[in-house]
């Protein structure tokens, strides 16, 4: 396989995955009354704690102006507290509720009912092999990132 080859497969199986896990998980997320993005920044900050608004949105990717109206939206659903930063009152602060984190469970929960009977044809040693290959991909990323801007952290 040349490279233009590579590329060309890649391509096609980043969209196969995208719209794989996106149209599962999707359905998920639409059940509990959120959008997809919202789940991203849920599920964010559950990894990282509380955090800046600007933080979160170059996490989830999206504009800063965005990623504040979905936290508020979020914050009226009781999914998210928003407080001002006592330090600078210009940054807001966003934090998990425990009705934030009790959803979080909830979707953890109908991902594993849906994913684990699939997953469980699958042996251990496919798991590396996939594990293995998408580390593998997660480095040609990060070179192709670093690439493309040379100021990017590896």
């Amino acid at each position: 396989m040349d490279i233009r080859q590579f590329q060309d497969l890649m391509w096609e199986l980043f969209r196969s995955i995208s719209h794989g896990i996106n149209g599962t998980v999707r359905l998920i997320a639409d059940s509990k009354g959120i959008t997809m993005t919202q789940m991203r920044i849920l599920v964010e900050l559950k990894h990282r704690g509380e955090s800046p608004v600007g933080d979160l949105a170059l996490a989830v990717d999206s504009a800063p102006g965005n990623t504040s109206a979905m936290c508020k939206t979020l914050e009226k659903k009781g999914l998210v507290s928003r407080t001002r930063n006592p330090e600078d009152e210009r940054i807001v602060l966003i934090n998990l509720t425990a009705s934030g984190k009790s959803l979080l469970g909830e979707i953890d929960q109908a991902l594993t009912e849906t994913f684990d009977p699939v997953l469980a044809q699958y042996s251990p040693l496919d798991y590396e092999q996939i594990i293995t290959g998408i580390r593998k991909l997660d480095d040609i990323m990060n070179d192709l990132r670093h690439a493309f801007d040379p100021n990017q952290r590896r």
